[in-house]
């Protein structure tokens, strides 16, 4: 049987909803200057775009972490840190997809040992299922039905990433 690729948020959703997001989250942080930590490999096109309309200066750096084998989740694993020091600083920490909320979280925890002065966090999607944390994130682009999705950054196995559009294969346990 032959899968069937479905789009379920356009490119021109996802930009509509960027630049809001761009204009909702310095109006919240209150701070000149943003230190933006980005989840990769996920959140790299999301990261990119919503950077360029910020309304405020951005320093970027990144966090590295693992947890997915295709569509198995297994163990969290934090592979690259921040370089750039997050002490004293407002933070955004952005990711692709709030599922069960562990790896947001995780991330969470280990800025907050930093010692910064704020921390948001915002999402690209917010997956209807059941969280394993008491983490909300501050800011959300979209709530999805409890899909395995990928495109504008989310992969299936290293794959669909270029996409510009968040797709999901019709009759693949979705729907």
């Amino acid at each position: 049987m032959r899968r069937r690729l479905r789009v379920l948020i356009p490119e021109e959703r996802i930009r509509k909803r960027v630049e809001e997001l761009g204009r909702e989250i310095p109006k919240s942080m209150d701070s000149p200057v943003i230190t933006v930590v980005s989840l990769l490999k996920g959140a790299l096109m999301f990261t990119s775009d919503l950077i360029r309309h910020l309304r405020a200066e951005t320093e970027v750096d990144f966090f590295r972490v693992t947890s997915y084998s295709g569509k198995r989740k297994g163990k969290l694993q934090i592979t690259y840190r921040p370089e750039i020091p997050l002490k004293g600083k407002h933070v955004l920490i952005v990711d692709d997809i709030f599922d069960t909320g562990e790896t947001l979280h995780a991330v969470y925890s280990e800025i907050l040992k930093e010692k910064p002065l704020t921390v948001k966090t915002c999402v690209l999607l917010d997956k209807e299922v059941k969280k394993r944390v008491n983490l909300k994130p501050d800011f959300v682009g979209f709530k999805i039905p409890n899909y395995f999705v990928f495109g504008y950054g989310l992969d299936l196995n290293e794959m669909y990433r270029d996409l510009p559009y968040i797709g999901y294969f019709e009759g693949d346990g979705n729907e």
